[in-house]
């Protein structure tokens, strides 16, 4: 059977609700998922989870009609999964930058205030990436960006001027 030959059938059969596509999709990307993970620095205990994760966001792409039956299984479940880690990396990047983080009330009342401060798409940049875990894919087609590099391009912009007006009004003291 040839490679897009069962990417169409393993779509028109998700879509047609059958849940036994799980299954085989499982059973054909585990391993190799599994040994990806590995090599990128996830713990073996780590990536069942994350596999199916990633799996469960493919069916419900499916599902919705987010990929056309052309697509390559291979590489849009790989890409989900380079994505996936991106994103953990991100988030424990994030974590590790103590400069904007608040520990106050007062500090918390002050970075949120200035979360106001930002121009309106700018907003719904950093909200669609961060509040609703939109992916950049995602993101790149609700606000019509031409790629998803546009989009990644735009919400770090936009997490960079929220940073800025943050520590500038930690750092100053200046009341909300």
């Amino acid at each position: 059977m040839s490679s897009q030959k069962f990417n169409e059938e393993v779509i028109t059969s998700i879509r047609n609700g059958n849940e036994e596509t799980l299954f085989k999709l499982s059973k054909k990307y585990f391993q190799t998922s599994r040994r990806w993970l590995r090599r990128n620095g996830i713990s073996d205990s780590a990536t069942p989870a994350i596999f199916a994760k990633v799996l469960v966001k493919v069916f419900r792409d499916i599902q919705q009609n987010r990929l056309s039956t052309h697509v390559d299984m291979d590489k849009y479940i790989f890409n989900m999964l380079n994505e996936h880690l991106n994103k953990e990396k991100e988030a424990r990047r994030f974590l590790r930058k103590t400069g904007i983080q608040p520990s106050t009330d007062m500090e918390r009342d002050a970075v949120s205030s200035c979360f106001s401060i930002l121009d309106y798409q700018s907003k719904k940049l950093l909200s669609s990436r961060y509040t609703e875990k939109l992916s950049f894919e995602e993101i790149a087609s609700r606000f019509e960006f031409s790629n998803p590099v546009i989009a990644e391009f735009e919400v770090h912009k936009a997490l960079n001027q929220f940073r800025q007006i943050s520590m500038a009004r930690l750092n100053t003291g200046i009341q909300a």
